[in-house]
């Protein structure tokens, strides 16, 4: 029974690590005004283009929402935050190859899967880790929370340390193997309780 309660308690803690270290690489909408200059510079895009870019992301993040809740309700947390984590990491590596002077090409490759990419991760992380905190729901959002807050500033520094001092398509490249590898790490810790959830209110944190 001991064990039990160690495992279980192990488990609550993973979940919500994982959940933390996914939001910290999500919050790309908070951190894209350090991202813009560059991607005008190395893909020469307008200022127009690359703010439509970003409308892009909005846009595709707003839709993934409501994709992302009903694609967990069905598979689950793990599988939606599975694909949450290929979009995005998907999306930043696969868009510092693309030819520079091709807005459509940024906004279809780039905007639409990453935008897609946080939405499948925000539901996924949020429902999962509160399912695990039944009686401490306002610790588990606040954890989480506090990552997606702390996300704006990490890629701010990210894109303006790795950015300006090798370029973007660096700055991506890097990004997006690493987003890879956190979220995808961070979604296979995403499994919901076996007991319900009022068995799981007396194990301690």
């Amino acid at each position: 029974v001991i064990m039990s309660v160690q495992k279980e308690k192990a488990r609550r803690w993973a979940v919500l690590a994982g959940g933390a270290g996914i939001q910290l690489f999500s919050g790309i909408p908070a951190a894209w005004g350090a991202f813009q200059p560059g991607v005008e510079r190395d893909f020469a895009l307008s200022s127009t283009q690359a703010l439509w870019a970003f409308s892009f992301v909005i846009t595709a993040f707003g839709i993934g929402c409501v994709l992302g809740g009903a694609l967990q309700d069905r598979r689950g947390a793990r599988p939606c935050a599975l694909a949450g984590a290929l979009c995005l990491g998907g999306g930043f590596f696969a868009a510092s190859f693309f030819p520079a002077g091709q807005p459509l090409w940024f906004c279809l490759g780039f905007s639409l899967p990453v935008g897609l990419g946080c939405a499948l991760l925000t539901p996924s992380v949020m429902s999962c880790a509160q399912k695990w905190y039944p009686q401490k729901r306002g610790f588990a959002t606040g954890v989480i929370g506090g990552a997606a807050g702390l996300s704006g500033a990490a890629l701010t520094l990210a894109a303006r340390w790795l950015g300006g001092s090798w370029g973007m398509r660096i700055c991506f490249r890097v990004l997006g193997i690493l987003m890879a590898a956190v979220c995808t790490l961070g979604a296979l810790a995403l499994k919901p309780p076996e007991k319900p959830s009022g068995q799981n209110e007396a194990v301690p944190t």
